[in-house]
Order: structure tokens, then sequence, then C-alpha cells
């Protein structure tokens, strides 16, 4: 036997051996969680307004989700119908819903029964039938503003406004577990016991508050991720409900991973229709596999690894990659997390992932792995899969860049997202492990936020309730190799942001960072890695940015009798009131036919064709904007 299958066998054992002492416990309710009812993000009535809304908030099924499509250039959609239909979705560039593009999609001919109690049953006589519908759109430009609908129950639903943002230089929100109803077992400030419906409603209202904080603080975000355990019970149609309800589900595109808590059911893959989906399916759980997509510049891959056959992984990563070699970064996102620091999944379920997959993100040169399932927050040092020569461990540490950037890096980034709605949290390990470059638990929740170009990767975690960066967590920046073309392009976008916007500190480092490229871009001597640090430490200064004005609270929910008053579209030379946040809008009757028929099929040439006269008579580009304390751009 060689050293490295030796290596390989050694780590196995250890890691095997570490399962089987952890008994691999799960607990139903922790010590610590965010109780509603005494939410201090929450607005003075929210919550006994939300209390009244739940009453129909936990019966609706049929929202819609958005999740990515195969490149920024598509979006999916799917939802529930009570109706077999034919599935479809609609896209104009006005609120009326001329010119508007129609495309068709697929319905699932079995249907889904939802008992009375908002759970899946097998058979008719158990619950009522719904049937899972999906639509794939192409065809969307960057930095334009559309209006959809889609055709539920033989009508078409409102009309619900979508902004895109720029397409190689982007934002995406990291959420770890919001994992609704995952409070049960624990009592209220209220005297209510958490379990079934109220469990959900509790944590259905953070879940709400934690993405109205996060999209005010970045009202700039392309698009979601959420690293699995989306609800507590996979089951449970009314925890899905509270996971869809937030308005800004309708409104953003979302990449989920599959949890633990997820796997168990189909209800995961008939409320998201994820792209590439169907590469491998070996070892597949009930709730789907694993999918990728691209966005700009980058491959992301998101596998399902409650399916413990890495093959099946390895046989998806190696297709996205060799479809995709020109990207610029590599993503992986999977829930269980195989580099965590948190007391209750770091020595279990991980370590025999950690074994198989490592050598992948080696293999197929992954930048960065996103994880979830730990309840606690860490980031990893720069790691890969060769191990030590006494064989106790499965990685290498490539160096000890504990924050701020690092250049060029061997190995990957590893980063744990903590609960982002606070249904539960764990204690972290006792003893910080040695590949864990910094951990925090606050005990609150949390997002990260991903800011992403052609030369950096920036990943900044942000508490939900300061709305500052999370205690003992840092700004981390990876770049690659940068030229002098590369930093002159970053000094022109750093140089379109106003000093008024941000506070004078916070502006005081920047300008220096800026000053600093400068300098560097104007040096003939430079060397190439004087360049690149100029361009990291430009990208970690446009990071720390934080605006000069509060982070306004989230907004009350409308009373659940009312239906919102549609808004009008802002003239697109003018900015809106900061305090103002965007609304779905609402569309014509549902029953009437819209001003022009609209063209059937996803690539019309008319749809392309009107898209590019309304974008030339100003109708692209109209972005909403919030006040927000932090910035990563």
């Amino acid at each position: 036997m060689n050293l490295k299958k030796s290596k390989k066998l050694a780590c196995t054992v250890l890691a095997l051996a570490m399962v089987a002492s952890s008994g691999m416990s799960v607990l139903a309710a922790t010590e610590h969680w965010n109780d509603a009812s005494i939410n201090p993000q929450a607005e003075s009535g929210a919550w006994a307004n939300w209390k009244t809304e739940w009453e129909t908030v936990k019966t609706d099924y049929q929202k819609v989700a958005i999740t990515v499509g195969a490149d920024e250039t598509k979006l999916n959609f799917s939802w529930y119908s009570k109706t077999k239909e034919t599935p479809k979705v609609r896209v104009a560039l006005s609120k009326d819903m001329k010119n508007a593009v129609e495309f068709t999609g697929t319905q699932e001919e079995t249907p889904r029964y939802i008992s009375a109690e908002g759970k899946s049953v097998e058979t008719a006589e158990e619950g009522e039938a719904y049937y899972a519908s999906k639509v794939s759109t192409e065809g969307v430009t960057e930095n334009t503003t559309y209006y959809y609908q889609y055709f539920q129950n033989g009508e078409w639903s409102e009309a619900i406004e979508f902004t895109t943002q720029d397409f190689d230089s982007y934002k995406a929100l990291l959420f770890g577990d919001p994992q609704i109803g995952a409070c049960k077992g624990q009592t209220s400030s209220e005297n209510d016991e958490m379990a079934d419906y109220l469990a959900a409603r509790n944590d259905a209202f953070n879940w709400n508050i934690t993405l109205e904080t996060a999209l005010a603080a970045n009202p700039d975000t392309n698009f979601l991720m959420t690293a699995g355990d989306q609800v507590n019970s996979s089951s449970n149609e009314y925890e899905y409900a509270g996971f869809l309800n937030p308005d800004a589900m309708q409104s953003y595109a979302l990449s989920t991973a599959i949890g633990n808590h997820d796997s168990s059911n189909s209800n995961y893959s008939d409320h998201y229709n994820n792209p590439n989906s169907g590469v491998a399916t070996e070892g597949m759980t009930q709730a789907g596999t694993d999918y990728y997509y691209t966005y700009g510049n980058t491959l992301f891959i998101i596998l399902d690894t409650n399916n413990y056959n890495c093959a099946t992984h390895e046989a998806v990563m190696k297709q996205a990659v060799e479809e995709n070699p020109d990207v610029q970064w590599r993503v992986v996102m999977f829930h269980q997390d195989i580099y965590g620091s948190g007391k209750d999944h770091s020595d279990s379920d991980g370590i025999v992932l950690r074994t198989q997959l490592t050598p992948l993100m080696d293999k197929y040169n992954i930048d960065v792995v996103l994880q979830g399932h730990d309840h606690t927050y860490s980031r990893t040092y720069q790691l890969s899969s060769t191990g030590t020569e006494d064989n106790s461990t499965c990685y290498t540490i490539n160096g000890k860049v504990a924050s701020g950037t690092v250049i060029d890096p061997e190995g990957t980034v590893y980063l744990e997202t903590n609960s982002s709605t606070g249904s539960k949290f764990y204690d972290l390990i006792v003893n910080q492990q040695d590949y864990v470059a910094e951990r925090s638990q606050t005990w609150t929740p949390s997002y990260s936020v991903l800011s992403v170009d052609e030369n950096s990767f920036t990943i900044a975690t942000y508490d939900v309730t300061t709305g500052e960066l999370l205690s003992d967590s840092s700004v981390y920046t990876i770049v690659k190799s940068a030229d002098k073309t590369d930093l002159n392009a970053a000094i022109e976008e750093a140089k379109k942001l106003v000093k008024d916007d941000y506070t004078s500190e916070s502006w005081t480092a920047f300008a220096g960072a800026l000053a600093a490229a400068e300098a560097v871009a104007a040096d003939d001597t430079a060397p190439e890695s004087e360049v690149a640090q100029a361009v990291a430490d430009l990208a970690k200064a446009k990071a720390e940015l934080v605006l000069a004005e509060e982070t306004p609270a989230p907004t009350e929910k409308p009373d659940a009798t009312e239906k919102p008053e549609a808004t009008e579209k802002p003239d697109a030379t003018e900015k809106p009131d900061a305090t103002q946040k965007p609304e779905a809008t609402t569309a014509p009757n549902a029953t009437e036919k819209p001003s022009e028929n609209p063209t059937t099929g996803s690539n019309s040439p008319l749809f392309y064709g009107v898209l590019a006269v309304l974008s030339g008579l100003g109708l692209a580009g109209v972005i909403y904007t919030e006040k927000k304390k932090s910035r990563v751009r």
C-alpha cells in the first residue's frame, strides 16, 4: 500500500471512529434561540399584525419561487396549482404587461396531497391535490426592471417586479439554515409552547426580518443563496409557506442546497426549479440531487451531501467544469459542513464527507466552499487535501492568513454559516481547530455578502441585529494574479462611488486605498505581486465602506385582510425616497387580456427586439436604493 492510500485509509478510519463516538445526536431545542415576540428588530405592532396574517399565510401553499437559471440570462420559476393546466410565465418591461413574452413549462401529472394540518400525505382521501408547475425563461439582461406574471388555476397572477443588476461585478447574499419550525420545544415570552404552526410562525417572522434587513443594506443584490435546511420538517408544507412568504422571495432569484431536514420528501424539488439537475442521480435523496449554474464569471456547483455517494458529486463537478473551463471563480455549496467549528456537527457527519470531498475540491480547483448545518460561524484558512506525514489530519493548511487579503492562494477556503433566523443556535466546540482562521457565536442571526468581480472574491458576514460586521469576523478577499489592466479597471469602478454616501471614517480608509492603487498603476516598475496586492486592498476597502445613514428598521407587514397598494414605477431619472421599500406591483385584472398579445416561445426574436427598443427608451436600469449601513460592491 502506498503512502497516499495509507493516509486516505487512516483518515477514513479516524472519521468513522469520531462519528461512532459522537452518536450523531440531533437536538430538538437549544438553549439559545430568537424569540420573535421580543425581536428587537421588529417595529412596534409588527408581531401582533404578523400573528393575524399568519393565519392566512400558513395555508398559502401556492407561492411562486424564483430560482437561478442555467446562467445569468435565465430565470426558473416553480409553484403549486390546484388546477391541472399548462404552466406559463410571461415577462414584460412595463407593469401593464404590454408586449409581454410568454414561456411555457411542465406540470407534474401526479398531484401532491396536503392535509388540513398542512402536511404532505399520500392520497386524495387524506388531503387536497396540488400540482407542481415549472417554467424556465431566458433573455434576461443586466440593469433592467422587468415585470412577470405566472398562470395559476386558470388566471394570471398580479404583475410582480424584478430588477436585475450588473452581471460582471455582482453580489449574492448567503443565508444559513433558516430552518422554519426548528424552534420547537422552546417557550416564548408570551408563554406559548413552540411546536408545529407556532414554531413556524416564530421562525417565518424572523426570516422576513433577516431578508428585509440584508436587502436594505444591500439593494444592489443580484441573487440569494441558502446553504440548506430551508425548513425543519420536509413534509410540513406550512413551513415552506412561511419560508416563501416574504415579498423578497418573489423578486430575487434563489439558489438553495438540500439540507438534512429538506432531504426526506419531494417537496423540495417541487418547490425549486434547479437548473442542470439531471447529470448524475445515483444515491439521490427524495428531495433531488446536485445541480450547477454560472453567474457572470463564476461557476456555482450545488451538492446534496445527504447523498454520501461522492462518485455522483464528482460526475456533476466534472461536467460542470468541462462545460465552463474559462470561468474565473469556482464555488461549491453544500449543507453538511466538513470544516466547521460547531459543537454538534464538527466531529460527526461532516468528518466522513471530509475525506471524500476535500480531494475533489483540489482536483477541480475550487476557490470557495459554502456550508451550513452547524448553526455557528467560522471560516478556515486555505486548505488542501494532502494531510500530514503522521496521518493525524486529512488536510494541509496553506498559510496562516486569517483575515484581509490573499493573493493567488493555494487550496480552498471553507465558510460556515450560522442560522439566518435564530430558530436554533449551537455552541462552538471547546477547542478551536487548527484549520479554523476565525469563528463566532453571538447567538444572533447573521448573513454573508459575497462580492465578486473579475479579479476579487470578497466575503463579509454581518450581524442582523446590529447591521455591523459579525463580532470576531473580518472581511476576507481572494485575488488571483492581476495586471495593470485589471488594476485600472478596479480603480475606475471605485471612482464611481460617491463620498457623501459614506461615513467619513470609512471613506478616509477607502480613499487611502484608492490613492495607493493609483500610485501603483502609475509606477511602471511595480511588480505583478504589488499590482495584485493593490487590487486586493482596494476590494477590501470597498467592502468595508459604511453608509452615512442608519439602516431603516424592517417595515410592518400589511394587515392580512388588506391588499397592498400598487406602486408606480419611478421616473428613470429620479432617485426614489431612500426610506421607500419597493413593493410588488399589482397587475390589471388577471382575467383581462394584456394590451398586446404575448409572443409565445422562449426563443422569440420579437422578445429581444422589444427589449432593445424599450431599453433604448430609458426603461432599463431602474434600480431601487435604500438606506444601508454596510455595502460590499
